[in-house]
């Protein structure tokens, strides 16, 4: 394998190549162990998400309690979240490379999930705003200490698949979110407001919050005792020496074409995925005359069943192209996705029929969002050991923000600004759809090039 140089780059890392330190996580024993730590992962990226997705059922209430508009109701679920979860992934990349995991993602559960008890109390945009960043912060700890974590405890002929499985919590989360959320908030509707103590006087979204929320720290308790930190996949000689935020970009800008189309190109597909995901449900209510929770149940039964074959479809593909030499199999499955997402959206709203507008509804829930796994996997591969806690944070900071703050955004504001009503909800979709995915598809195939000279044996 040959790797590129670069004057920033340590003398060891011309001798030592990527995939060996990837490799070495095929030493770590036995195969039980390493599963449960991916499915327990799963189950605490099913946690954060639910606490993302609820806000998208809660469109209606919050609206008319805060008064406020689609473009700001955006801002909750993207811009308030993302700023701080993208801009804080960077110090905790580098905490990630020098301290143990399994401690920083206990930290995260707790402080997230104490945020987002915390949204239940606000009273005004503001305040939510401020908790939804709160949320933002402790979900940032929790993709790039599993990213190096799971690095170290799978081959690379096993590393899409493992990734994938953590990528089931946002499809497992979303869905339940949206499946059981509708009918809570339906139910909480229904019986008012509720004194609850300390709390005072709450409104039924105040309470959704609350009670999704504080659960999570049982599993930040939990994280302590389920994850041993495994052996890190370099030599103990190079700890500081990769350890550093200097080697670390040198070897990113020798290779920028690659990390160019892995942090842009699927940042703009994560644009449509990310705001497909939030505002679908309201497309729903408006377009079709759903109710809450019927809107909760069509979209979230998509999510859980055709999400969950999504994300294991494209962390087996991946893998399978990877056995087969394919070594840009990560970036191909990514485009199949990608343009996957530009039909759907498309079709979402522009179909002429209603039934084949839901039907596209349907099968976005196979696309969206379900190729964390296989990228997260092809990052890993590119990515020296001692480097890939900075680098998921730096893919973290600059895909996630682009897909959070302004997808979400780009859907609302061209709602609000473009077409000038509500009910262009779906024109607003089918354009987003058109654009962005498409554009990080080109961006990620003009990163396959360069994988393949970077891991040529």
């Amino acid at each position: 394998m040959t790797v590129s140089t670069d004057a920033a780059i340590p003398a060891e890392a011309d001798i030592i190549s990527v995939a060996a330190d990837i490799q070495t996580g095929a030493r770590n024993p036995g195969l039980f162990y390493p599963w449960l730590v991916v499915a327990f992962l799963m189950l605490v990226y099913t946690s954060s998400f639910i606490d993302r997705t609820i806000l998208s059922l809660l469109v209606q209430p919050i609206r008319a309690d805060l008064h406020l508009s689609d473009s700001e109701y955006s801002y909750l679920g993207g811009l308030a979240f993302v700023v701080l979860y993208s801009l804080s992934s960077v110090p905790l990349g580098s905490l990630v490379d020098r301290s143990s995991r399994r401690a920083i993602i206990a930290v995260g559960i707790a402080a997230w999930s104490i945020m987002t008890a915390g949204c239940g109390i606000a009273t005004s945009f503001w305040r939510l705003f401020a908790f939804r960043v709160g949320v933002g912060i402790g979900e940032a700890t929790l993709s790039p200490a599993t990213y190096s974590l799971v690095g170290d405890l799978f081959p690379r002929e096993k590393l899409g698949r493992a990734l994938s499985l953590f990528g089931l919590g946002s499809q497992i989360g979303a869905g339940l979110a949206l499946l059981v959320g509708g009918s809570v908030i339906a139910a909480m509707v229904a019986v008012g407001p509720i004194d609850l103590p300390v709390v005072g006087m709450t409104k039924p979204w105040q309470v959704v919050f609350l009670a999704i929320g504080l659960p999570g720290l049982i599993l930040a308790a939990l994280s302590m005792v389920i994850i041993r930190e495994p052996r890190r996949g370099r030599a103990p000689s190079l700890v500081e020496d990769k350890a550093g935020w200097g080697p670390t970009l040198g070897y990113m800008w020798t290779n920028w074409r690659i990390y160019t189309a892995l942090f842009i190109g699927m940042g703009f597909i994560a644009m449509f995925g990310y705001g497909s995901n939030f505002w679908y449900p309201a497309f729903l209510q408006r377009i079709h005359g759903f109710t809450i929770p019927e809107a909760g149940r069509f979209w979230g039964l998509s999510q859980l069943i055709l999400g969950i074959l999504g994300a294991l479809t494209s962390g087996t593909m991946a893998d399978r192209l990877i056995s087969r030499g394919r070594l840009d199999g990560h970036f191909r499955v990514c485009i199949f996705f990608g343009i996957g997402n530009a039909v759907c959206g498309i079709g979402t709203g522009l179909a002429p029929w209603p039934w084949l507008s839901l039907v596209f509804v349907a099968a976005t829930g196979f696309v969206s969002n379900t190729i964390i796994g296989a990228i997260a996997a092809g990052i890993q591969m590119v990515t020296p050991a001692r480097m890939r806690g900075k680098v998921s944070a730096l893919y973290i900071m600059s895909a996630a923000f682009i897909g959070l703050a302004f997808g979400p955004s780009a859907i609302a504001n061209a709602t609000d600004h473009i077409f000038g009503y509500d009910n262009a909800i779906g024109y607003s979709i089918a354009l987003v759809a058109a654009v962005f995915p498409l554009l990080g598809c080109l961006l990620l195939n003009m990163g396959r090039k360069p994988v393949l000279a970077l891991l040529a044996p």
